[in-house]
């Protein structure tokens, strides 16, 4: 809450006439825009432009801000504009060729998942472990729809409420593409914890 208020007067600043203030707003968001694009594009290039573009778009549009969402949900649906654009003209990515059924447990690999529960875990904890590199790696492959509604929740904090605000989607869709797509990372990541119990056996 406190970051909103923050977010908040400094929008105000710029509003007022303080161009400076959004040097602010650039410095504590475009890591994280920057992070959404390498995560959704795959390439560091690519997420330089995104964050890039995001910021010039935001910047120009900065004055018509009215504050009807937080600054950051406003901000994220640049981000997500400017990714679709740049998706659209990647046409031969492999993950636009492969449904979400086909990264989510049948009914015979749930009876077999021995990972401990951490669905409601936030990414960004695991991604402070060893198993970090895994995980990227199996988002890396989740179709775009669903692995943006997971980095959104679990890695950028937002509610399900303002993860549909920046996609456009009802509620009920980003939560059951939430859920789809952390049993699809459960299912990716099945095989490294099961590798990891035989070699301490």
């Amino acid at each position: 809450m406190v970051s909103t208020c923050q977010d908040r007067e400094t929008v105000m600043r710029f509003q007022q006439g303080d161009v400076d203030a959004f040097d602010e707003l650039a410095h504590k968001y475009s890591p994280r825009v920057y992070n959404l694009g390498v995560r959704m594009c795959g390439s560091h290039e690519i997420a330089k432009d995104l964050m890039q573009e995001t910021l010039i778009s935001a910047f120009r549009g900065l004055d018509r801000f009215r504050g009807e969402s937080k600054f950051s949900v406003w901000l994220f649906q640049i981000a997500k504009r400017n990714c679709i654009t740049i998706r659209r003209k990647d046409r031969v990515s492999p993950d636009q060729l492969l449904p979400i059924e086909e990264f989510i447990p049948t009914d015979d690999e749930r009876q077999t998942l021995q990972i401990a529960d951490w669905r409601n875990t936030p990414v960004q904890e695991l991604l402070n472990r060893e198993l970090g590199e895994r995980l990227e790696g199996a988002i890396a492959i989740l179709p775009p729809d669903y692995r943006i509604v997971l980095l959104l929740r679990d890695a950028e904090g937002f509610t399900a409420e303002e993860t549909a605000q920046i996609l456009d989607l009802q509620v009920p869709a980003v939560k059951s593409r939430l859920h789809r797509a952390r049993l699809a990372i459960r299912k990716q990541l099945h095989r490294y914890y099961r590798d990891g119990e035989h070699s301490h056996d």
